[in-house]
């Protein structure tokens, strides 16, 4: 396999590489280059295979974790001992913030749901960068701010939107954020289940919803996938606006991810705790 320098078809995991590939993520959009490669030269690489766990609930918060490559579900034990999915997250994302808040413990499990690549910045280092750079810090508030307004935002959805309202909006938002074009349209590697705990509601509403919904062709619906048809039909059950598409066809998406994952397997830096 090529040096990690040398790739053109997807994120590289050296110092550079690194600093590239903060500067596309909101939390550093406004950092000057200059502390950017201070942060990227603290990140610690490591790579994930499907099913490994990133970081397990209760255990010590020691890092704020950020996604390089492939997909990662934050997962929640409820009541009678099942996982429940409490939020997928996609390249770019930030997760696992606790570690670097200074809380004591990560309050979700985080697992690979496929090969991954995730950049963790320790605990310390975190605290570090925000006594010591003030841009930082100001850009780690202004992350909050945004994380608590969609906090609230799916907490108000919860609490007052119908149930079909909330799966629409559900498959349009996960849609946009990691569906794959296909020729009938925009498809989603999600279970009906998944799409149930992701929107709230039970398994049960969520395929009767779905198959309703399949009978009308605004969606087709599989046992693991979930294809959207008609995104203006959804859209207006939703109440918003039809999902962006996605921007890369499927072969050059599944090009970036191989070649993201591949660095971090065979030539990133070494992974960290």
């Amino acid at each position: 396999m090529p040096p990690a320098d040398r790739r053109e078809d997807g994120p590289t995991w050296d110092p550079e590489g690194r600093a590239r590939f903060l500067a596309g993520v909101r939390l550093f959009h406004d950092i000057p280059p200059a502390i950017l490669a201070q942060i990227a030269a603290r990140l610690h690489v490591r790579a994930y295979s499907r099913g490994e766990l990133v970081f397990r609930a209760g255990e010590q918060a020691q890092a704020m974790s950020l996604l390089g490559a492939g997909r990662i579900k934050l997962i929640r034990e409820t009541e009678d001992g099942r996982e429940a999915i409490v939020r997928l997250i996609t390249p770019g994302e930030i997760f696992g913030a606790a570690g670097g808040w200074g809380a004591a413990s990560y309050p979700a499990s985080a697992m690979a749901q496929g090969d991954a690549v995730v950049l963790r910045l320790p605990a310390d280092e975190m605290m570090a960068l925000l006594r010591s750079q003030p841009d930082f810090a100001l850009a780690v508030i202004r992350e909050q701010g945004l994380r608590l307004a969609e906090a609230a935002a799916r907490i108000e959805d919860l609490r007052v939107e119908r149930v079909d309202r909330r799966l629409a909006r559900t498959i349009l938002r996960l849609s946009e954020k990691f569906g794959t074009v296909v020729p009938r349209g925009i498809e989603l590697a999600l279970t009906r289940q998944d799409l149930a705990e992701l929107a709230g509601t039970t398994l049960s509403t969520a395929s009767r919803t779905v198959s309703d919904w399949s009978r009308r062709h605004i969606v087709a619906g599989g046992r693991q996938r979930i294809t959207l048809l008609d995104a203006e039909a959804l859209a207006v059950i939703a109440g918003s606006d039809p999902p962006a598409v996605p921007n890369a066809e499927p072969t050059v998406r599944s090009g970036q991810q191989r070649a993201a994952i591949g660095a971090a397997t065979n030539n990133g830096p070494a992974a960290g705790p």
